[in-house]
């Protein structure tokens, strides 16, 4: 009776590593995550390019958010990895006031939540939100209201 033997090699699964999974602000700019080693594909809810890694908060929707990346190495072994991407609604805000006549006493505006600035024509403190129709002038006049919340989130 005769007998053969062979070598089997076993390769290890590649080690995956992802990185750069926020928090964003639902309104902030498509950021490329980083998987390791590079090469991989990533996959899941806001990801809109899935070789460069590119997540896109506004695609993803508020909500956290599993990312997967893949990786396959040159002995045709494959790992993946996860990672949580937290995406943030933005803060709901409202501003009041007016109209005025030209001739009326400057008048604070509110704005919600407390808290904001406001910029625009006829706004002498940005704090406050003091609006003076004599210094705006007769006419229609953007007035903005800026509030950052917790999340650091701005509207």
């Amino acid at each position: 009776m005769e007998s053969v033997t062979t070598d089997i090699t076993v390769n290890a699964a590649p080690t995956i590593s992802v990185s750069g999974g926020g928090p964003f602000c639902l309104n902030e700019m498509p950021s490329d995550l980083t998987g390791n080693p590079a090469g991989g594909t990533f996959s899941g809810d806001g990801i809109t390019d899935g070789s460069a890694g590119t997540f896109d908060p506004a695609t993803a929707g508020v909500g956290t958010h599993t990312i997967t990346y893949t990786f396959t190495d040159g002995n045709n072994c494959t790992n993946s990895n996860t990672v949580d991407v937290e995406a943030f609604a933005l803060p709901v805000v409202s501003v009041s006031g007016g109209p005025f006549c030209i001739d009326e006493m400057a008048t604070d505006l509110t704005g919600s939540p407390a808290g904001g600035t406001f910029s625009g024509d006829g706004i002498t403190d940005g704090s406050a939100g003091t609006f003076d129709p004599a210094t705006a002038g007769v006419g229609t006049h953007t007035i903005t209201y800026t509030f950052t919340d917790g999340n650091n989130c701005t509207n």
